[in-house]
């Protein structure tokens, strides 16, 4: 019996080898890789928009809808510097059972919605974006912080338009609040923007070189 001869395929090792360039054999494989790191990022983006969404409604949109119902009174919510109990006699004389009902419903759906929104977006962002260090924790902490004090202070607020008779000292409090919550937003809102735009311009150098 004659045997067959199998073709000889040559040595690989004279073979040519892919050329290798910056860690990737092939623009596909760049691109796979490219992707595979995207995704990620792409939670964070969602997480934004919704952050951003829902803080245009609240405080852009419905809020200041509702000085319709208190005689053109801004809602406590709204005042950055603060309230006194002449600011809350004002608006209790002036707004509804109906009135303080939607506000009451809309700090229990939007004004919860927005700060958890807030918390989660700074959690992606300094988990996936920023580099490990203290400073991240601080930030996740500082929106933690915001949420719970946002939240807290929409039920103060529900409190002290309905208490009878109101309580200087609760509203001292609620003020209290307010102000501590805008302060972290815009603390915790800096420090999310400031990362971003820097992660895209690292990006972008990056698929310049």
């Amino acid at each position: 019996m004659s045997r067959r001869r199998k073709k000889t395929r040559g040595n690989p090792a004279q073979q040519p080898r892919p050329t290798v360039r910056d860690g990737f054999r092939s623009a596909a494989d760049r691109r796979a890789a490219e992707g595979t790191t995207s995704n990620p990022k792409l939670l964070v983006y969602a997480l934004l928009g919704v952050t951003v969404f829902m803080f245009i409604y609240l405080h852009l949109y419905t809020l200041p809808q509702m000085t319709h119902f208190a005689g053109g009174f801004a809602m406590p919510d709204a005042r950055l510097m603060g309230y006194d109990a002449g600011d809350i006699d004002r608006l209790r004389s002036v707004m509804d059972e109906t009135a303080t009902g939607q506000l009451n419903f809309l700090h229990k759906t939007a004004g919860i919605i927005f700060p958890v929104s807030v918390a989660l977006s700074t959690w992606a962002v300094a988990g996936l974006v920023m580099r490990r260090g203290v400073f991240r924790w601080v930030l996740v902490a500082a929106a933690a912080l915001f949420a719970v004090v946002d939240i807290t202070e929409n039920f103060w607020i529900d409190r002290i338009l309905t208490d009878d008779p109101l309580d200087e000292g609760l509203v001292a409090v609620s003020s209290s609040l307010t102000m501590a919550s805008w302060a972290l937003l815009v603390v915790v809102g800096a420090a999310v923007l400031g990362t971003m735009i820097m992660s895209i311009v690292k990006s972008s150098v990056r698929q310049q070189r």
